[in-house]
């Protein structure tokens, strides 16, 4: 596993654990207000997702409120990915990502921060070792709507994000995981 990879797995965990948690969906703001961080549900115009940013002693993530509430959860995962991993930046802004969906720029590795930052909130709203339990090895594929849609619903992501889930983890097609395989190097 990369290390950058790796820090976000140990940093999820210890996350998860520090806030007793050990069955989705994750509570993504509780987990921010436990930080001491703010939630604003703002209806942004045009592309803007979300952003996190200083106001007085407080950091205070901008939620785009006419977004569904799963992309206003993976949102707020993504922003604590940047809380937790870039606290040295202390403004983020991010305009039109997708849950887990790389464009150009991103999967040419350009921007390495939303990259992690996108990896943290699939990490922290799919743990990699809730999922591995949940889907106990059976191997799926795309067919099976019926249980990934399940999965979906049992986490609060979308569709899409499970699938893009599955599919990194290698759980979809042919690829079975268990609880004792370990994410690659991808």
């Amino acid at each position: 596993m990369a290390s950058w990879k790796a820090r976000i797995q140990t940093q999820v965990e210890q996350t998860l654990a520090q806030a007793a948690i050990t069955e989705p969906p994750i509570p993504v703001e509780r987990i921010a207000r436990m930080e001491g961080i703010r939630l604003r549900f703002v209806p942004f115009e045009g592309d803007l997702s979300g952003m996190i940013a200083p106001e007085d002693e407080h950091m205070v993530v901008g939620v785009n409120a006419l977004h569904p509430l799963v992309r206003q959860r993976f949102t707020i995962a993504h922003e604590l990915g940047h809380y937790f991993l870039h606290q040295r930046d202390r403004l983020f802004v991010d305009r039109s990502f997708q849950a887990m969906r790389r464009d150009g720029r991103s999967s040419q590795g350009v921007d390495l921060r939303e990259i992690e930052a996108n990896e943290f909130a699939a990490e922290l709203l799919m743990p990699s070792e809730m999922l591995k339990r949940d889907v106990d090895g059976t191997a799926l594929d795309l067919v099976d709507d019926e249980t990934i849609r399940a999965l979906a619903e049992r986490y609060r992501v979308s569709l899409q994000a499970m699938v893009f889930r599955l599919t990194n983890l290698g759980a979809l097609g042919a690829a079975r995981i268990t609880p004792t395989d370990s994410q690659g190097d991808g």
